[in-house]
């Protein structure tokens, strides 16, 4: 199952992380920081502890909780993760949607590839755009 940063993977997490919880800014000592309302931290506890956050667009911000156990890493993209959650709340919610490549697919699938050789180890460079 997709995970946001390896947290979201039992199917209760997963099942409210379309949730929305309100918040507001607020200060603490000399620092601002934000206030959500306690339904967040109870549905998602992997929330309790260190997060970070990423402004992805003019006021959207992504934020994602930080395992205790897990050091940092450049190859996550907060922004895939989000939607790899979304894509596995959306099939848990309506499996009835999946349906299975066809025939007719799979074969022009084929045929467009055919001849062309993949290596799944290869080095794309970090100019590469998916």
């Amino acid at each position: 199952m997709a995970t946001l940063n390896g947290s979201v993977r039992s199917g209760d997490r997963v099942k409210n992380a379309g949730q929305v919880y309100r918040g507001k800014q607020t200060r603490t000592g000399n620092s601002s920081g934000f206030r959500f309302e306690s339904a967040l931290f109870r549905s998602h506890p992997e929330f309790n502890g260190e997060v970070k956050a990423h402004v992805i667009a003019p006021g959207q911000m992504l934020v994602s909780a930080i395992a205790p156990s897990r050091e940092e890493s450049e190859e996550n993209d907060p922004v895939l993760e989000a939607f790899l959650a979304f894509l596995a709340k959306d099939m848990e919610d309506h499996p009835e949607q999946i349906k299975p490549l066809s025939a007719d697919l799979m074969e022009r699938i084929e045929r467009l590839t055919q001849g062309m050789s993949v290596d799944p180890d290869e080095d794309l460079g970090d100019e590469v755009l998916i």
